[in-house]
């Protein structure tokens, strides 16, 4: 996929669970300077054992994301900030940040993400659950801990 125009039925699908994904560019395709996907974040209840939402948190001391929201709303965490996001807000991760998400919202959630430098859209194809057999279920972490200096809170 090294052309410079992706069309609606171009770039390579993923299911990462219950969420969904598309990668648009890849980081092969831009001399490793960044990476595309769309990704759909399903709803779901999810609570840490304090009952606050569990945002899945980690950092990536070696990557720089970037995540508008499409359509839906978000709950992002951002440092020890939360941020409810919708359809057209952007937040910018710089290397090193802490963060994740949770979609509360009962709907789905469309966002783009951006990759800098590109690469780490790779684990999402490598570690995909929807291939057989399907992954085991730390590949992802362990992957991204070994090549992106990644680190994942409990």
């Amino acid at each position: 996929m090294s052309r410079p125009l992706v069309r609606a039925s171009d770039g390579v699908p993923f299911e990462d669970g219950p969420d969904r994904g598309r990668v648009l560019v890849f980081g092969a395709d831009t001399g490793g300077r960044h990476s595309l996907m769309e990704y759909r974040v399903a709803p779901r209840d999810a609570a840490d054992r304090t009952g606050r939402p569990d945002f899945g948190a980690h950092r990536h001391d070696d990557i720089e994301e970037t995540f508008l929201v499409r359509s839906g709303t978000i709950r992002f965490l951002l440092g020890e900030e939360e941020l409810d996001l919708t359809a057209g807000d952007l937040v910018r991760v710089p290397p090193g940040a802490r963060h994740g998400y949770v979609n509360l919202s009962g709907e789905p959630v469309d966002l783009l993400v951006a990759f800098h430098p590109g690469g780490f859209e790779t684990l999402f194809i490598t570690h995909r659950t929807d291939q057989s057999p399907p992954p085991g279920p730390n590949g992802f972490v362990e992957e991204a801990r070994r090549r992106f200096a990644s680190v994942f809170e409990d």
